[in-house]
């Protein structure tokens, strides 16, 4: 789930689809994420990403953003440990797709992802997806939003959570501890 802030009203986020990857030593987000513009005029946005706050998680240590709509690789401005910022430009009347990933490395046994920050946007997300792929050799102790589904692939466990209309009320926490 998404964590980001738009300053004006005419940019909406309206969808996210997220792939987590987690192993031994990292926490990985590979999302997929849509805002759309309403208005009869074009926008161009600050957007902002947070990040987990270190301490509570570990260092991320690399992280990447492309426009798919534009083809292009915003600028990241205003890089903390607490997230980061990027400008999107939408038509008027159009939908903006943007590929958003970071890797984070593991400081102790959860891994969060922030999904409160969607209540900056006003709106709950339309349609919601987010897949956890675990390997083999570590065990999901808990989580903060049980899953919808559970599948056995290949070796790694996939988890998967579908959601409409989501105003999500608590952050996306996954607990863990080797096999």
């Amino acid at each position: 789930m998404l964590s980001l802030r738009v300053f004006g009203q005419d940019v909406h986020f309206v969808k996210e689809d997220i792939t987590f990857h987690l192993s031994h030593e990292y926490f990985i987000v590979d999302g997929y994420y849509w805002f759309s513009n309403p208005s009869d005029s074009g926008a161009e946005r600050l957007i902002y990403y947070p990040l987990p706050i270190r301490g509570k998680t570990g260092s991320v240590d690399s992280i990447d953003v492309f426009d798919i709509t534009q083809g292009i690789q915003p600028i990241i401005s205003d890089r903390t440990e607490a997230g980061f910022g990027f400008t999107l430009a939408i038509a008027s009347h159009d939908t903006a797709l943007c590929h958003i990933a970071y890797r984070q490395k593991l400081s102790g046994d959860s891994a969060m992802y922030i999904l409160r920050s969607t209540q900056a946007w006003n709106r709950p997300l339309e349609f919601a997806e987010y897949k956890l792929v675990v390997e083999d050799s570590i065990a999901i102790t808990g989580s903060s939003y049980d899953p919808d589904k559970v599948y056995d692939i290949e070796g790694k466990k996939i988890y998967l959570w579908r959601r409409t209309n989501f105003m999500p009320e608590k952050e996306f926490v996954v607990h863990f501890k080797p096999k």
